[in-house]
């Protein structure tokens, strides 16, 4: 009678919820249509109503809240925010409408273009297809109209390059020169810093490029090579830049030598080593850029060196010595876009391999009525899915905030993307076997060996894991200190440590039952929902006891103790794909979009299996004390191995005589 009780209680009030936005929504069309009708009219008369000019122009400059409370940090600490069990969407047809129009041009180009045309036979992008991509805009989605930019916000920028991830090298590079380069000019930058590169960049007239990472260094800010020293010429100051940056993304084929580039150097002085940031032409003295690797289909990496190049403050981006939060926040926000790359890509194969299935017959039947490729073709489905509400989720967020904390939701999107990517790409070429080689197009043979590059995109996989867990422990331990303190010590607190055994063996009890009583999460869900969001409760509430696990079995040491963090981050990315699934789906069922249903199904399955991981990973953490858990096994291992420098397991066919 309880549940029955509940569940109506629910309805009624995702009912009433739903009945009230339909007014207000309608109530917001009828004062849009007036609007629009007026704005029609203005190719008749020029002398349009003023009013509702400014209404339209207050609906796309509407005030953004300041900062969110972090999702997956908050998990770390035992919160969980019901506002990101909401899917966002545009709030007027006016942005969806404004964003298919770039999508459909793109998307016609690419139609009516093939790869010989798009890629030269020297492997860079042909100077054709560089005149196309400014036609078309390519260059200017982010910018503001101001600086002859489309002004796309996170969510359409994202749409754009997982329709363009059909040439994953061009992705790559818009992302650079517009999710990296042009907007740390127009977040960071001066007025006149502004008016000199971003109407260039924004034309297409100019390459851009972010030069962070060093070839000894990698993205380790503490130990960057390229240093600045302040000096000062006519009572001016002045700055002399030495050293390198390499992986720097250019577009090949032209005016290389006239890119933007903006750089992070480490301060050489004794009174401070923090990170600063750059702006400057490749033109200026002392620089020079030479290409260090290309993967023949459009993507080239630069060495840009920097050789006593004098610069001044109209260089300086942002604050002195505050390039560390720049390109953090920078970074941070424009991670998530590897995983819309890897969602174009893999649409693009996806097809493909369900028109395989279907064209081909082994035993006198099709192979898409086999059972096996039936279950690797739902499996595919499934996580491009997931793939796909991780992506729009996190721009949803960047867009609603005007300085977003959305580092470990990034982070954790990019590694989910690029890894189900890999793993999906090998389903797909084992469903083909041998007729992989003559079956798929040119194009899709060379983008699958690149997948690689995707990778190891904005940071390794395994660094962006590490951060996350780091910055969740760090609020779990802050949270929780006085608690995790005194079970430390158990002979000193017996009593304490005995309460908290059975505090944690009723949260336990609380979160296994088939409706959990602990975060109450589906009671912001549709009630169709209701198994898939129980298996999201549990596994929040146990990556909660993870951390304190974790804590507790490592103490201080929990940093230097990689393992565990790693596993930490998984959890949370399952979390967060489970999260992000079940919003997209109960925003699809609540409004009655087309094939809703298959959604729900999608989620069931992505549940189901991301539950099980979770399920894994935190047994294995409470187990690793004392020397336990299979982590402390593979130690050992790993330790034989470097100790004989080799394979260390004995040859199969040896005998002890």
């Amino acid at each position: 009678m309880l549940k029955r009780h509940l569940l109506k209680s629910s309805i009624e009030k995702l009912g009433q919820r739903y009945f009230s936005i339909r007014i207000a929504q309608r109530q917001i069309d009828k004062n849009l249509q007036t609007a629009d009708d007026f704005e029609a009219n203005s190719h008749k008369n020029s002398s349009i109503d003023k009013s509702n000019r400014d209404f339209i122009e207050r609906l796309y400059t509407r005030p953004k809240q300041v900062r969110n409370e972090p999702f997956i940090k908050g998990l770390f600490k035992g919160e969980y925010l019901y506002d990101y069990l909401k899917f966002p969407e545009y709030e007027h047809a006016i942005f969806s409408e404004s964003l298919d129009k770039h999508v459909k041009a793109i998307q016609n180009y690419i139609k009516c273009s093939n790869y010989a045309k798009i890629i030269d036979p020297k492997g860079n992008f042909s100077l054709e297809a560089i005149s196309d991509f400014r036609s078309l805009g390519l260059f200017s989605k982010c910018a503001s109209i101001e600086y002859n930019g489309s002004e796309l916000d996170s969510t359409g920028f994202a749409r754009l390059i997982e329709e363009t991830a059909t040439y994953p090298s061009l992705a790559l590079n818009l992302i650079s020169t517009q999710a990296l380069v042009a907007k740390s000019i127009l977040t960071y930058g001066t007025k006149e810093q502004k008016d000199k590169y971003l109407p260039q960049i924004a034309r297409g007239e100019v390459n851009a490029g972010f030069c962070y990472s060093e070839i000894n260094n990698s993205s380790d800010p503490a130990n960057f090579d390229l240093l600045t020293r302040i000096g000062s010429v006519k009572n001016e100051k002045i700055y002399t830049l030495n050293g390198q940056k390499s992986w720097v993304t250019l577009l090949s084929n032209e005016n290389i030598d006239d890119a933007v580039l903006v750089t992070f150097a480490k301060s050489q002085s004794e009174m401070s080593d923090n990170l600063s940031a750059f702006v400057l032409s490749a033109k200026t003295p002392g620089v020079s850029i030479q290409k260090q690797l290309s993967n023949q289909n459009g993507l080239s990496f630069y060495q840009v060196n920097f050789k006593q190049v004098v610069l001044n403050k109209e260089n300086v981006l942002g604050e002195y010595t505050k390039g560390f939060e720049m390109s953090n926040r920078i970074l941070e926000e424009s991670r998530f876009l590897i995983g819309a790359v890897c969602i174009g890509l893999l649409k693009h194969l996806y097809k493909q391999i369900v028109d395989f299935s279907i064209r081909t017959y082994r035993f006198d039947k099709s192979i898409s009525e086999f059972p096996i490729v039936k279950s690797r073709l739902a499996t595919i489905e499934h996580k491009l899915y997931t793939m796909e509400s991780m992506v729009y989720l996190t721009a949803g967020i960047i867009d609603t905030y005007e300085i977003p904390d959305v580092g470990s939701e990034s982070a954790l999107t990019k590694i989910f993307c690029t890894e189900t990517l890999r793993e999906c790409a090998i389903s797909c070429l084992d469903i083909m076997a041998m007729s992989q080689f003559n079956s798929l197009d040119e194009q899709t043979k060379k983008y699958i060996s690149d997948i690689g590059y995707l990778v190891n995109a904005l940071n390794t996989n395994d660094l962006l894991r590490l951060n996350v867990a780091t910055n969740g422990l760090v609020l779990s331990g802050a949270e929780f200190g006085e608690e995790l303190s005194k079970v430390r010590n158990p002979l000193k607190y017996p009593g304490f440590v005995l309460k908290q055994i059975l505090a944690n063996h009723k949260l336990i009890r609380s979160a296994q039952k088939k409706i959990p009583e602990y975060f109450y999460l589906w009671e912001h869900v549709h009630p169709s929902l209701q198994e898939p969001v129980s298996i999201l409760e549990r596994s929040a509430v146990k990556l909660m006891m993870a951390a304190k696990s974790t804590i507790i079995n490592h103490g201080r040491e929990v940093i230097e103790n990689q393992v565990p963090l790693g596993m930490l981050a998984d959890m949370a990315m399952h979390i967060y794909a489970m999260n992000s699934a079940i919003a997209r789906a109960s925003r699809s069922y609540s409004i009655g979009l087309p094939n809703s249903q298959h959604e729900v199904a999608l989620v069931f399955v992505q549940c189901k299996e991301s539950g099980r991981v979770v399920d894994e990973l935190h047994a294995d953490i409470v187990s690793s004390r004392g020397g336990e858990g299979l982590n402390n096994t593979k130690f050992n291992i790993a330790n034989n191995v470097l100790k004989v420098k080799d394979h260390a397991a004995t040859h199969s066919i040896s005998r002890n005589y």
